[in-house]
């Protein structure tokens, strides 16, 4: 095909320039060899000569990691372990997506209106096969013209520069021709926002893009979403309840739903909410959150064959995860079945072996397994295993482990250390790592301490940082900044910690002058707030702090 031929006639809606396919580059994913070549010579005709293929969602992985593709051509039926939609959500939500790839899914008619209405994560555009080229080059064409009047917007998202993006999509929404354009536009704009943890005002922009439709389930998802985030718990239960009304499948609205009621202590809610999801749409990530919920609950059987059901869809995928093996192994141990235990973590999970914290969760399990067995010495030494593996590292799950382990051998000191430690380095997550100790200290016997380890892990980091914020606001800063190490060396990445941290030094480069060791510890802690909070509005505005400091 001639250059002449790929520039295809069709007319960008912004900047009035022609859309050259022979510019663009395509992945086509499906486990079909006959189904792939024939979608490559159709991208091929309409003039996209750089067009790669894969069989898996784990090659296709690959090929995203590698490449920013312009267009992905997914089916949906990849196979038994990983189909299109799980594929789609693992790019999403792990974001591997570039915000300038357009992704379309390959469905068959019988499949459409599932697809199509169970999920959040929704491709770009959906094609029935069999497509004919002449259908496949108008959509492509709708959303490659879609695409160059968000690409400011896009770039902007692609690049994590989120307050860039809202100012782009402000600029848009004045020049959007319809509509349709104008959802386009309030949708990243809102993401946007929710990326930078401005959730009123992205409550807003959902709410601008609900007067013009009402009833889209992005729209109201996002509306839940920021009241979630907001802590309006029953404003966000009231939207996702008439989200699933509306459509009993969709997936997303069921599992917010299980995280308000674990937040409202409704733990029975919470599990009726992830099995309905994981019945809609199953998947290794919904049967590990399930199996989670039912461990914690006390379901050890439920617990079980959700943990056997993640491993099965995981199995050689790209989402096998080596913690499925610690579940279903704790579980055992907790049902009595030692032997069943030992079989999973020293047989089927061999593979893994057990470097770094794998390997720390393993030999407390085990350790665990052979003291039930009346093994004491190999369990001694398994324990002592898991204690050299640890070293200095700070894991939440570990630590809950190896404090179960401890406790079970009658190591009083060393499993409340653990446990205390545990909570303190949970961070976001303190409330489910809180119900993990609760849990490993009643099954040992010591559910009459478990306040005070709760309690005291999470003092003693909040006691050293209003110490810190004290000293600082009284210039103290050296002293303060004591108090920080001090905390830094319980939990390395504690936010509040982190925070303070900053801040101090924001204070201390303003009011004492520059100083090179002083610039360095800012930049540190920005570095690693950036990288645990991304584009978060707080850290953002230290950052333009700090870049004011050192320019004067």
């Amino acid at each position: 095909m001639s250059g002449m031929e790929a520039l295809v006639q069709g007319r960008n809606a912004v900047e009035n320039e022609y859309i050259d396919f022979g510019k663009l580059s395509a992945l086509v994913i499906d486990d079909i060899s006959s189904m792939r070549h024939a979608v490559r010579s159709q991208l091929q005709s309409l003039g996209i000569n750089s067009v790669k293929l894969a069989s898996t969602a784990t090659e296709a992985l690959v090929q995203v990691e590698a490449n920013a593709f312009d267009i992905i051509i997914c089916d949906y039926n990849l196979n038994n372990a990983s189909s299109g939609q799980h594929f789609l959500e693992h790019l999403r939500s792990e974001n591997l997506l570039s915000a300038t790839s357009i992704f379309v899914m390959l469905t068959a008619e019988t499949e459409y209106d599932f697809v199509a209405s169970a999920v959040e994560f929704i491709p770009d555009d959906y094609l029935l096969k069999p497509c004919p080229e002449k259908k496949l080059r108008s959509r492509l064409m709708r959303l490659l013209d879609k695409r160059a009047f968000l690409m400011p917007v896009l770039k902007a998202i692609n690049a994590k520069q989120y307050d860039v993006a809202v100012r782009e999509c402000n600029r848009l929404l004045g020049v959007a021709p319809d509509e349709r354009r104008m959802l386009d536009v309030l949708r990243r704009k809102a993401d946007s926002e929710l990326a930078m943890q401005d959730y009123a005002m992205a409550l807003e922009t959902f709410d601008r893009a609900a007067s013009l439709r009402s009833d889209v389930p992005w729209i109201m998802m996002g509306q839940a979403r920021a009241h979630y985030a907001l802590g309006e718990l029953e404003a966000a239960a009231k939207i996702a309840k008439q989200i699933v009304e509306m459509n009993k499948n969709y997936v997303s609205a069921y599992e917010l739903l299980s995280r308000i009621a674990i937040d409202m202590d409704d733990e029975d809610g919470a599990y009726e909410y992830l099995c309905r999801s994981s019945a809609i749409l199953p998947s290794a990530k919904r049967f590990r959150d399930l199996s989670q919920a039912a461990f914690l609950m006390g379901k050890l059987e439920e617990a079980k064959s959700n943990s056997l059901e993640a491993i099965k869809l995981s199995t050689g995928s790209m989402v096998e995860r080596t913690g499925d093996y610690l579940s279903l192994a704790q579980v055992q141990v907790d049902m009595g079945d030692q032997k069943g235990a030992i079989e999973t973590l020293e047989k089927t999970a061999r593979k893994h072996g057990e470097v770094g914290l794998f390997g720390v969760a393993k030999n407390a399990i085990l350790a665990q397994a052979y003291f039930d067995l009346g093994d004491h010495e190999k369990s001694q030494k398994l324990l002592e295993r898991s204690k050299s593996l640890l070293a200095n590292r700070k894991n939440s799950f570990v630590m809950t482990a190896l404090g179960k382990s401890a406790l079970k051998a009658g190591d009083v000191v060393l499993g409340l250390k653990m446990m205390t430690e545990a909570i303190q380095v949970s961070g976001k997550d303190e409330k489910r790592i809180a119900r993990h100790v609760k849990k490993s200290m009643k099954d040992t016997g010591h559910d009459d301490k478990v306040e005070d380890v709760i309690d005291g892990g999470r003092k003693r980091i909040l006691n050293l940082v209003e110490e810190a914020n004290r000293l600082m606001r009284t210039a103290h800063f050296d002293e303060a900044y004591l108090k920080v190490k001090e905390a830094f060396a319980i939990h390395g990445e504690n936010l509040d910690a982190l925070m303070t941290a900053a801040q101090l030094h924001l204070l201390w480069l303003k009011q004492g002058g520059m100083n090179e060791a002083i610039v360095e510890r800012a930049k540190d802690y920005l570095m690693r707030l950036d990288r645990l909070l991304p584009n978060n509005q707080k850290v953002m505005n230290f950052y333009r702090f700090f870049n004011e400091i050192v320019s004067e």
